[in-house]
């Protein structure tokens, strides 16, 4: 926790500083709560961590978005025949109002049960 006061407020914008004199702009919402403030003030706060050796004054390099270590995972074979058999939901929304909810159902059991979960 970190205490935080709020210097001013222009154009939806609070200033705060805090109390090792460091300061942030928070962008403030009219749904906002105490909470929600004092969430994003947190969020801002003055942080003390440990330097990689690389981070020294005159560093220099490019901001860019970490590359991703997920690789994407392909559905287990009877999800996959799920999807393919129910179509797209403009496919089930039009079989529904041309046959009905109870029939979709119908047609969503059969499914499952043509595809089972292992």
């Amino acid at each position: 926790m970190t205490d935080y006061n709020i210097e001013k407020v222009e154009d939806g914008i609070a200033t705060v500083r805090y109390p090792n004199g460091a300061w942030a702009e928070l962008v403030l919402s009219s749904d906002m709560t105490e909470v929600d403030l004092d969430d994003l003030a947190h969020q801002y706060a003055p942080k003390i961590g440990v330097a990689p050796d690389f981070a020294v004054a005159g560093f220099k390099s490019t901001a860019s978005a970490k590359p991703s270590d997920l690789t994407p995972v392909e559905p287990e074979s009877w999800l996959a025949a799920r999807l393919a058999a129910y179509g797209t939901v403009a496919n089930q929304l039009e079989y529904i109002t041309e046959n009905g909810l109870d029939k979709w159902q119908e047609q969503v059991a059969k499914i499952k049960a043509d595809n089972p979960k292992p």
